[in-house]
């Protein structure tokens, strides 16, 4: 059953360009035009993207002028359109675009509603997803994101729309698999802080900061060692994240750190075994991929009422520390 999430996943996700196509597979395009009043001359810029963690649907974009990946007054936005497509007039040639999702945003790899969820995208991407995400957040280039992540070196991923028709389909299928895999690393660390005690937006936060500090990690260790790479299907990397999260978890408001910690194993060996399981998809459309895609979502609900029964002094557990409970 599919289920909706109520914290971060998806991440929600991000996409721009601006005077100038993307490759890779994205439509989007950029343009400048004369706009204004008067005399003035003041130029406008059309800005085209796509979010993409599978398309998301009425996702909310932001022209994020002051780059404080927060809705300000005065920043331009609009809602995305069934393909995650969006298209925003910006007084910048050069802006970071922001997505938010909220109770109306649908996420179309898994069919299920995506709330919570907040992701950026630099300027000049024509794609907006969670390796955007991460590239933003950890001051990487799309180059060494790409390396971290394992995909081939001529996929940009501030360009390349998996959804795109034409795209090849090996290379799509890497990119959303490894981009569903760190939807489903945020979005239950979130869940396991949150249901410890934290806010939505601290949990998110510091899932998402996790996430990252392991990604800068192995970043500076593939310049000596290419053949570092992230798996977040692995025991050894997911444990550098968990302990990361309650590091971090520390010193956020509200939680209750025994909770966290008696919880925190067995939510990375679920989280093991949901990446495990997204590893086998083959193919981005069938009723197959979306119903293993859906698991995120239910994943967080589990891991989110584990922590909460914890919190409160009783036993809480994850049915998805066992493999066969995961969609077939």
């Amino acid at each position: 059953m599919r289920k909706k999430i109520h914290h971060l996943s998806p991440l929600a996700l991000l996409a721009l360009t601006a005077c100038g196509g993307g490759g890779g597979g994205g439509s989007s395009s950029g343009s400048s035009s004369s706009g204004g009043s008067g005399s003035s001359g003041s130029s406008s810029y059309s800005i085209l993207g796509k979010v993409i963690k599978g398309p998301l649907t009425n996702a909310l974009v932001f022209l994020d002028y002051n780059d404080n990946g927060t809705f300000d007054a005065g920043e331009t936005s609009v809602r995305t359109a069934s393909d995650g497509s969006y298209t925003l007039t910006s007084s910048q040639a050069s802006v970071s675009i922001v997505a938010l999702t909220d109770d109306t945003t649908i996420d179309s790899s898994s069919g299920s509603v995506l709330t919570g969820v907040t992701l950026r995208a630099p300027s000049g991407a024509s794609v907006v997803s969670p390796n955007t995400t991460l590239m933003k957040e950890a001051g990487l280039t799309a180059v060494e994101v790409g390396e971290v992540l394992g995909l081939s070196a001529d996929i940009d991923i501030t360009t390349f729309n998996p959804y795109a028709a034409g795209v090849d389909a090996a290379k799509a299928l890497a990119v959303e698999k490894v981009s569903q895999q760190i939807m489903t690393t945020i979005s239950t660390f979130a869940a396991v802080t949150e249901g410890s005690g934290a806010s939505a937006a601290d949990s998110f936060s510091t899932a998402l900061a996790s996430v990252v500090e392991v990604v800068q990690q192995k970043a500076v260790a593939f310049k000596s060692d290419p053949s570092v790479k992230l798996d977040l299907s692995s025991t050894t990397d997911l444990a550098l994240i968990k302990s990361s999260v309650t590091t971090k978890a520390a010193s956020v408001s509200g939680v209750d750190q025994t909770a966290l910690a008696t919880i925190s194993n067995d939510t990375a060996t679920a989280i093991k075994n949901v990446n495990t399981k997204i590893n086998t998809v083959t193919d981005l459309t069938s009723d197959d991929a979306k119903n293993v895609f859906s698991t995120t979502q239910v994943l967080s609900e589990q891991v989110e009422t584990a922590a909460k029964t914890e919190a409160a002094g009783g036993s809480g557990s994850i049915e998805f520390v066992n493999t066969a409970k995961i969609v077939e």
